[in-house]
Formats: C-alpha cells, structure tokens, sequence
C-alpha cells in the first residue's frame, strides 16, 4: 500500500470537549485550550446535563471562565449546555448534528482488572463516535508534558495519532520520543514508513524528536513498559483505526503505566 502525507492529516479548525463531573474532563480542556490557542481553533467547550441532574453550577462556572480567558487570549471559545435524556446520547447527538473536527475527551485511569477501558461513556464514544476523537485516560503526571512517548506499530498506533502527537508536542515544547516497534507487526500493511524514511516532513513543528531503536524485550508491552520506568515520560499516545478492535497490547497500555494515555480514532 503506497502511502501519502494525507494519511497523516489531522484538522483542529474545531474542537469540542466535554465536561463532566469531577476533575477528570479539566485535562481535556487544558490540552483543548492549548490546541486552540496554538493552531487559531475553534473550541466548543459543552456540557450535557442529564434531566435529574440539579447540580451543574461548577461547570457553569467553568465555561464562563473558559469563554473569559478565550476572549483575553483571542480565542474562539463557545460555552454550551445540552439537556438530554442521558449524557451518553446527547453527546453523541451533538456531534452527528454540528461539524466538528476533532472531540477531546478526558477520563480517569482504570484498574487493569476492570473490564471498562475508559468508563462508561468514555467506551460508549470510542465505540460510537464517527468523528476524530481523541480519549485520554489520565494518570497522575502534570501538564504540559516535558517528554512525550509515542510508540509506533500497527498494532497499537496509526498515522493520525502520529500527527496529533507531533501537534500535542508542539503546543507543550517538549521531547517526542518515537520507539520503533514494528519488528511486531505480523503483517504490515504500510510500515509508516513516511515517517521514518522522510521524516523531515514533519520538521515544520520544529520540535525535539528522538527516534528510539528497541532492544530485545518479549514484545510491546514489554518495550513500552521498560521505557517507560527508565526515562519517565508523562504522556503516551497510541492510536486505532475505525475498522480495528483494541488489542490486548492496548487495553494494557491505556490501563496500566502511570502516565497519561491518550487515544486517537479516526
């Protein structure tokens, strides 16, 4: 399969992110508000109020602010409540009625024994939603993100997510690690391999990247799991295509490392 630079493409003209109760969305919108602020976005920050919820004063709250410092920063920042039926339905509603380009939606971690990857609605989008999304679990790492891990295979990555971690390290200023993986891919289909034999197409971030050559560990979580221990980056993003289920590489990886994972779908 020939491969273009448009496989790598990745808009953020506009940006829509939840809130939801508790501090697990604040990642979400931090991340969201730096996109915006960087790349001139559009950002829809929206809050579904299901009918039996009385308490959303705090969110309120949230987006009047959000909307304050949009307006002293030059950005576009949209404030909006949705009542609906239940979270899950209205944001899915939402999303199929008005254009967006790319959702930001953040949760906790998991336990690896829970059979939820990202809670109840994170894992209601990532199987429902037909636009670009990208799901975070959150760790307990700060923000921004000094160094940035982005292991690349196609088992676990995709070519979307590669762009959004350049464009995630580009609004942080910091170090994109690349772990090349894909000794462990089977059956290969395009080997990413725009980004490792041109990779100064990607130059224009003017970012510090590091491309990293594995060792001889059992396999990716393994690699990733070493890595992760002895250099101690924040962030680690990975990505799935519509058409690809989450392995068990995955589910482990969103799950368990003590970093922020963030998830790409297209």
């Amino acid at each position: 399969m020939l491969e273009s630079s448009r496989s790598y493409m990745i808009k953020t003209d506009r940006i829509i992110t939840p809130m939801f109760n508790g501090n697990s969305s604040g990642r979400a919108i931090k991340i969201s508000y730096d996109f915006a602020r960087k790349y001139k976005s559009e950002l829809t920050a929206v809050t579904i109020r299901d009918k039996t919820d009385a308490n959303v004063l705090d969110r309120l709250n949230t987006l009047t602010s959000l909307h304050n410092d949009g307006k002293r920063d030059g950005i576009k920042v949209i404030p909006k409540i949705i009542t609906s039926d239940d979270v899950k339905t209205g944001l899915l509603n939402e999303t199929s009625e008005h254009y967006y380009d790319l959702m930001v939606l953040s949760t906790r971690k998991r336990s690896v024994l829970s059979s939820s990857i990202f809670g109840s609605i994170g894992d209601f989008i990532l199987k429902n939603i037909t636009m670009p999304s990208a799901i975070i679990s959150s760790g307990n790492k700060y923000y921004p993100y000094k160094k940035i891990l982005l292991p690349v295979s196609e088992s676990i990555n995709s070519r979307f997510a590669v762009m959004f971690a350049y464009k995630l390290a580009a609004i942080n200023n910091s170090e994109l690690e690349i772990m090349d993986l894909r000794k462990y891919d089977k059956k290969p289909l395009h080997g990413f391999k725009l980004l490792f034999d041109k990779p100064y197409d990607f130059f224009e971030y003017n970012i510090n990247v590091n491309f990293i050559k594995t060792g001889n560990k059992t396999g990716i979580k393994e690699e990733i799991d070493s890595y992760i221990k002895s250099e101690e980056p924040q962030c680690l993003v990975l990505g799935i295509n519509s058409a690809r289920r989450i392995n068990s590489d995955l589910k482990f990886l969103i799950k368990d490392p003590d970093v922020d994972t963030i998830m790409l779908k297209k």
